[in-house]
């Protein structure tokens, strides 16, 4: 609606994982370059972890596609993990999106499962696993995320593992002694008040804006609202051009940003 008010090509504030909007702030840029550095080297599993609406799935899709651009070095899949999942529905998820076919026993399964990554090995191909919600997996699940670990020769992984997910997925990993201290964490955190304008700022312009119509005092009280989260963010921005469009102003006012807050239950009527 807002688009000619506003002079965009494009809504810049869609809470969607397009990877084209991820701001790639110092934590991002350094999570990324891990999970690359990792993956290439074949040195082991990732979990990514951080509180709702920091931009992990967003950072899982990026994560994805560049990965994707090498087909030759690299078969990627990545996986949402629902809640409830039986450990059976687990690993035939995980062997189709790979392509590999299941057997009718589970252990026939894992040992075909073991044998297509020893030819990917022998291939010179990497497969790599990006497990998205994986706050989801149950203790039974993160066995088995454990036995796929032993799939190794005596210098290298055969499968590259990359979990990304809420806060309990630190809680559920630090429970599994023995998983933790082959997994490297990451965690993923609220923005700061420079990065929350300097993300505005960046979709604002990947969607053909000019002039950032976020005054400063606007960009504080969004701040404040928000506590830096990203997906907060982003809805809060729409909804205040919205308003902002709805009265003819070309400038969101602290007014707009409190109004969207408290519409979006961020703070207190």
């Amino acid at each position: 609606m807002y688009l000619g008010h506003f002079a965009l090509k494009e809504l810049p504030f869609v809470s969607s994982p397009d990877s084209r909007y991820l701001y790639l702030s110092d934590q991002v840029t350094e999570t990324l370059q891990k999970c690359l550095y990792m993956i290439s080297n074949r040195i082991g599993p990732l979990y990514i972890y951080g509180p709702i609406g920091t931009g992990k799935t967003t950072l899982a899709r990026r994560l994805h596609e560049q990965l994707e651009q090498s087909p030759e070095r690299y078969a990627v899949v990545t996986l949402v993990v629902p809640p409830q999942l039986r450990l059976t529905a687990l690993l035939k998820s995980i062997m189709d999106e790979f392509g590999v076919k299941t057997e009718r026993s589970y252990d026939a399964s894992l040992h075909a499962f073991a044998a297509w990554l020893l030819e990917q090995h022998q291939q010179g191909i990497k497969p790599v696993l990006v497990l998205d919600e994986a706050q989801n997996l149950t203790p039974t699940h993160l066995k088995l995320v454990h036995f796929l670990l032993n799939y190794e020769t005596s210098r290298e992984k055969l499968l590259q593992l990359v979990l990304f997910g809420q806060t309990e997925l630190s809680q559920r990993i630090e429970r599994f002694p023995e998983l933790k201290s082959r997994m490297y964490p990451s965690a993923i955190n609220a923005l700061s008040r420079q990065d929350t304008e300097q993300l505005i700022g960046f979709r604002w312009f990947v969607a053909g804006g000019k002039d950032l119509p976020f005054p400063a005092a606007a960009l504080d009280e969004l701040f404040r609202t928000t506590m830096g989260l990203p997906r907060e963010i982003v809805k809060v921005c729409d909804l205040a051009l919205l308003r902002a469009f709805s009265q003819q102003r070309h400038t969101v006012s602290v007014a707009d940003i409190t109004a969207v807050a408290q519409e979006l239950h961020l703070i207190k009527e």
